[in-house]
């Protein structure tokens, strides 16, 4: 554009120096003729073009100057050329008498002092038409700036809206696979089945999952107690088994909860936190597992990113939490129903229907694995005396007594159950005849120093045991063992009683 208006600034002064130069060399070298008056006016209409040229060279200044130039050249051109035509005029009129020469000189004067007028029209016309563009353009200007605003608008506004409909996609595919969870939470009633399809539910569809942790209340303790825990790539080791202050601030404040960042959120103080149970994460979310109006959980969700979870997560979370807790309350409610039909009541012990079918299990499990199997029967000494002298109360509270201490004294995978009456027995899996003796014995004097305070007098009691073991080389059926069990009681009984006798 510079290049432009450089070659246009110098055609403009170079022409206007050279066509005034021709036109006052015509003027005063040769004798006004109509070819001059030709010659002439052609290079004065020519200076037209170079006052065009100015303008674009120098803008509305120069052009008013070339117009002022121009002007000025004319008015001398005319005066020059009046006193020429004046005489050549007169002579013609002389000669010839014709007045058409006369008429030839007021139109030739006319027409080249109309040349000024001429030029300051163009000039007129050009200012009138640049400051009509300018507006024009300034105009169009304004609507090209509005449009574009508008454009970007439109943009905008498509992105946002693109960007609520993709976010509606995900929540509506995210909450499509609730129904799943929903499906497989209704199909099972065991409390460790429900608990893996949460923790597992939640590593799915929850984003940016480190790790997910689900906590239950424990009834006794009063306190949280892991459940179940899921990483990346599967199970996961978490120290802290009773949860950290997140897990019980959810559990104190009944609510969900979101932390972008564990070391700038002011609510937390992860100094609190032990050293050897710190895990490396920043983003925390957890929401409470309500039942009943009663928090019986904590689902958490954790991130070693800050800022990973929002609160669209956080809601996602918290319904797989509503979800969690009715199936685990249903597990829960299913497992007590379960043990009643399968537990005494009075005694807390298995009945003796469960008792008989873990017999059976038990034996076929030890003839597989080629192991002993001892079963303990035994029954309170004098127990009638007990329920004549103090009452069936006094007895009850004798019989709960004691399956509790018999309760207490297993260990990990033996099994008592209350036989009838005032009979219990007790099913010993992988213990031999020695360790089998050695645990009747520990029963019985438990119980023989264990103090009975019925209708507010101290008193003791005692039991027989019979003791019988099946080696895992041969079979025995079930009956066969409980009747071997049963004489050996009879004879613990027979030689006095508070005693074990084997058979």
């Amino acid at each position: 554009m510079k290049k432009e208006k450089l070659f246009s600034g110098i055609l403009a002064v170079a022409g206007f120096l050279a066509v005034s130069s021709l036109i006052i060399s015509a003027c005063h070298r040769f004798p006004v003729e109509f070819w001059v008056y030709g010659v002439v006016s052609s290079l004065l209409i020519l200076l037209n073009i170079l006052i065009l040229l100015a303008w674009v060279a120098f803008g509305e200044w120069g052009l008013w100057i070339f117009v002022f130039l121009s002007s000025v050249l004319t008015l001398i051109v005319s005066l020059g050329t009046n006193t020429n035509i004046t005489t050549m005029a007169n002579t013609t009129l002389n000669g010839s008498n014709n007045t058409g020469m006369a008429m030839t000189y007021r139109v030739s004067t006319l027409n080249i002092n109309i040349q000024i007028f001429i030029f300051f029209a163009v000039g007129l016309f050009v200012t009138i038409f640049k400051n009509g563009m300018v507006s024009y353009v300034l105009s169009i200007g304004r609507q090209i700036d509005t449009l574009e605003e508008e454009k970007n608008a439109l943009v905008a506004e498509h992105s946002s809206i693109k960007g609520t409909n993709d976010a509606l996609k995900e929540k509506v595919i995210r909450y499509a696979a609730l129904k799943d969870v929903t499906g497989k939470l209704s199909s099972t009633l065991s409390l460790d089945s429900v608990a893996t399809i949460v923790i597992d539910s939640v590593s799915e569809l929850v984003e940016r999952v480190d790790v997910s942790n689900l906590f239950l209340v424990d009834d006794e303790a009063h306190e949280l107690a892991l459940k179940a825990a899921r990483g990346k790539e599967g199970t996961v080791s978490v120290k802290s088994k009773k949860g950290d202050i997140f897990d019980i601030w959810v559990l104190k404040q009944r609510q969900p909860l979101l932390v972008s960042d564990t070391d700038k959120d002011f609510r937390f103080n992860i100094d609190l936190i032990p050293q050897e149970l710190r895990r490396d994460f920043k983003s925390v979310i957890a929401a409470p597992l309500i039942s009943q109006k009663k928090v019986i959980g904590i689902l958490r969700v954790e991130s070693r990113e800050p800022g990973a979870y929002v609160s669209d997560d956080l809601r996602l979370l918290a319904t797989i939490s509503d979800l969690a807790a009715t199936a685990l309350e249903n597990a829960k409610l299913y497992h007590r129903i379960e043990e009643l039909a399968i537990t005494d009541g009075l005694t807390g012990l298995y009945c003796n229907r469960y008792f008989k079918e873990r017999l059976d299990e038990d034996i076929s499990k030890t003839v597989r694995l080629k192991q002993p199997l001892s079963l303990l029967m035994f029954d309170i000494d004098g127990f009638k005396g007990y329920n004549d002298k103090y009452g069936h109360i006094a007895g009850d509270i004798v019989l709960k007594s004691v399956g509790g201490l018999v309760k207490g004294s297993l260990g990990a995978g033996d099994l008592a159950a209350r036989y009838g009456g005032e009979e219990f027995v007790v099913i010993l899996p992988g213990k031999g005849t020695a360790d089998a003796q050695r645990l009747a014995e520990v029963i019985r004097k438990k119980i023989e120093t264990e103090k009975f305070i019925l209708r507010q007098v101290e008193t003791h009691v005692t039991i027989s045991i019979g003791c019988t073991t099946m080696p895992g080389t041969s079979t025995v059926s079930k009956d066969d063992l409980i009747k071997s069990a049963d004489a050996a009681l009879y004879e613990a009984k027979k030689s006095g009683g508070n005693r074990v006798c084997l058979s």
